[in-house]
């Protein structure tokens, strides 16, 4: 039996631990460049080397990321899937690294702008692919543990970005804003890594998806395991290929219930925006910082629970106590709030951390993987974009209202937060399957054909719930897979024949 090839010298989970420690770095520039400009925000020097911006122009400062992130996920809709999934991730990574290059060194406003679009381009290409190749790379075990290590460095960038802007804050000179501006300038280890290897036999590298494959199981390319899952891969592939036209699938049903997944991908990134996480209790600029910067260090700390409970509990039970317990502090921040005592001020700050705890239990440690367990693999990057595209768009909108909000209705902006979350809760009970621990291809099986039709989202989520059922389909799965492997061996057998009896005459 043939040895296992390696990466690194890696091979097995401790690859897969590199790839999410490689993406990790890139979910490391998206905390890091989403906090630090909200300190700057607060900077004398800083403002007065724009000119003292008005609030819409600072607004429009900060905006101009989620924007240019924006357009990097739609970007990656159009063309994404014409590269590998490691290509995309550098080029993402790059441009993030010129974006942070020229608002370092920014002396005029417009500069500022086009370096704040062209950072956030980058990360909207990033926050697309990063979540995709992780999935496709790690076991169905694992898969929600590895994303909860990712978004711990998320946040670890967070915490990182909001001291700094802090600390660098009692310098007046204009290191105050251009060194965090600069930081993002990081390198990664991409480049040496593996590549998909469900794009690779998407795409036709039968023989390269094999040795990533037995790479990242540990094993050599002729192991039981390593074959039997690239036969599952090239069967989800075959499948989708006779039922699936283009990328307008996204858009469509065509055999593999397209848009509906689509929808409940984009839905799970537009609810978590609309929970009300970038909302405040309202502080003085100094009071703002300190806060913050605790916040971020629990933040991080509750970032850790889902690393040990993500793929025990499951997706659909975390987001229903995420949703409930984000309600549930929303509506005790409208009260303590509303009334507006000292004591309760206090009080109300304890809820918002007790929010980013749910939160991160919930959604955060949820979402990013989420999209990717769902969409099938021929949509599963134009799909993921557009749900990324949802995630900025309502990321811009929140931001944008939310201040009128408060200055408008105060605390009854909470109470709209809290109605939200719990509106939530029905949504993931009926129409969000669970697709934890399941092999990627075996969520296609939930909506597969049966008894010549196809089943309703209703009907895909009650038996994603339901154990017996996909323990059958495990079953038929491997069935089929096994089937058409036989099917193609017969007729490779007979073609070669004809041409063997075609030369002899």
């Amino acid at each position: 039996m043939s040895t296992s090839p390696t990466y690194m010298r890696l091979k097995g989970q401790s690859l897969v631990y590199a790839v999410t420690m490689s993406c990790s770095m890139g979910f490391l520039l998206f905390g890091f460049d989403i906090a630090f400009m909200g300190g700057l925000t607060t900077s004398t020097v800083f403002l007065d080397t724009f000119n003292n911006p008005n609030s819409s122009l600072l607004g429009f400062l900060i905006s101009a990321y989620e924007v240019g992130a924006l357009f990097g996920a739609l970007a990656e809709f159009v063309v994404g899937d014409r590269f590998g999934r490691k290509p995309n991730n550098v080029v993402g990574i790059i441009i993030v690294t010129i974006g942070a290059i020229i608002q370092a060194s920014s002396f005029g406003i417009a500069q500022f702008l086009v370096g704040r679009f062209v950072a956030g381009f980058g990360l909207g290409i990033v926050s697309t692919v990063i979540p995709i190749w992780l999935a496709e790379c790690t076991l169905p075990k694992s898969r929600g543990r590895m994303m909860a290590m990712q978004l711990s460095n998320m946040l670890l960038g967070l915490i990182i970005a909001t001291w700094l802007v802090y600390g660098v804050s009692f310098y007046s000179s204009s290191i105050q804003w251009r060194l965090p501006c600069a930081a993002p300038s990081i390198l990664c280890l991409i480049p040496f890594l593996p590549e998909s290897p469900r794009y690779l036999a998407a795409t036709g590298q039968s023989e390269r998806a094999s040795y990533v494959l037995a790479a990242l199981r540990g094993h050599s390319e002729d192991h039981p395991e390593v074959m039997f899952e690239l036969q599952e891969i090239r069967y989800a592939i075959a499948v989708e290929s006779q039922e699936a036209g283009s990328w307008s699938d996204v858009f469509k049903d065509h055999g593999i219930s397209g848009w509906q997944r689509v929808l409940i991908s984009w839905t799970s990134n537009f609810v978590q925006q609309m929970s009300g996480v970038n909302n405040s209790v309202g502080l003085s600029s100094h009071n703002a910082l300190l806060v913050s910067g605790g916040l971020q260090v629990f933040y991080f700390l509750s970032s850790l629970i889902p690393w040990y409970v993500v793929d025990r509990v499951g997706r659909r039970r975390l987001f229903l106590l995420g949703s409930m317990g984000m309600g549930t502090c929303m509506l005790l921040s409208a009260v303590f709030v509303g009334i507006g005592t000292k004591g309760l001020g206090y009080a109300a700050i304890v809820v918002l951390y007790l929010f980013q705890t749910f939160f991160t239990l919930g959604w955060q440690s949820n979402m990013w993987i989420y999209p990717s367990e769902l969409l099938p693999l021929k949509l599963r990057l134009r799909g993921g974009a557009l749900s990324v595209v949802s995630q900025w768009l309502f990321t811009f909108v929140v931001v944008e209202i939310t201040p009128v909000m408060i200055s408008n209705i105060t605390y009854k902006s909470y109470i709209v937060f809290a109605l939200l979350n719990f509106v939530t809760i029905p949504v993931v009970y009926f129409f969000f399957p669970e697709t934890s621990q399941l092999p990627l291809e075996m969520v296609d099986q939930l909506f597969a054909d049966r008894d010549g039709k196809r089943p309703s989202i209703f009907r895909a989520v009650r038996d994603s719930t339901n154990k017996e059922f996909i323990a059958e389909m495990e079953v038929t799965l491997a069935e089929r897979t096994k089937a058409r492997e036989e099917n193609e061996r017969i007729l490779d057998e007979a073609k070669h024949a004809v041409e063997h009896l075609e030369k002899s005459v």
